[in-house]
Parts: structure tokens; sequence; C-alpha cells
């Protein structure tokens, strides 16, 4: 009886988690888009939008930035984006400028995305 008591609350503490963890999960929702691109003297400069779509305010975002060199959807030239706080409903446009040493032959994108808050 202990056994089957035992295994039943470890389930339970599995699904409390999983529910508890849904509701973070959707109310976390950030759109970007890559708005234009720019190359000179060694540095290009990418300028993007980003929105927050979802239910909480987030603060230590930083969007990290790849450029396509090649034109084969690879990107090997990367930078993170400094900190900025991105409440319920705001958009906010941006650059980031950094060395890529030759002018692209494909477009950016954002690879990666990180927050401080919310933790979870």
């Amino acid at each position: 009886m202990r056994k089957n008591l035992f295994k039943l609350s470890i389930v339970f503490l599995a699904l409390l988690a999983a529910v508890t963890g849904c509701e973070l999960y959707t109310a976390v929702n950030v759109a970007w888009s890559i708005d234009s691109m720019t190359y000179s003297g060694g540095f290009t400069t990418v300028t993007y939008t980003v929105q927050n779509l979802g239910k909480v305010d987030l603060t230590g975002v930083n969007l990290q930035i790849g450029v396509d060199m090649s034109g084969n959807l690879t990107y090997p030239s990367r930078a993170w984006t400094t900190d900025f706080s991105l409440n319920q409903n705001q958009t906010i446009h941006g650059s980031l400028g950094f060395y890529t040493g030759s002018n692209p032959l494909g477009w950016a994108t954002v690879l990666s995305i990180d927050m401080d808050n919310p933790k979870g």
C-alpha cells in the first residue's frame, strides 16, 4: 500500500509541475522580425522589431542575431543585443551592428532569445 501511495504521489507531483509550467509557457509570446540589413566597412547593421504578445512583462531580454555570410542558411557571424525590457503589448524597434568582415551574401535571422524574467 505504501509503495502505491508513493508512486501515486510522484505521478501527482509530475502532473502538477506540468500543469503549472503550461501556464507560464502560454503566458510568454514574443514575436520578432528582421527589418533591414546594411553593410559598411566590415560591419553589418541589422535592424529588427520585437513585440511582446504574451501576458507577462519581460525583463533582461536579449536577441541573438546571426548573419548568413555565404547565402547557404548558415549563420557564422552572430551577436547578442543589449538587455531591454518588453512590457505586455509593447513593440520595440532596434538595431545591432557588429563586425562581419565582408558583405553578407544572405540575410539575417534571430537565432535565440534569452530573458531574465519570467523565471520558470
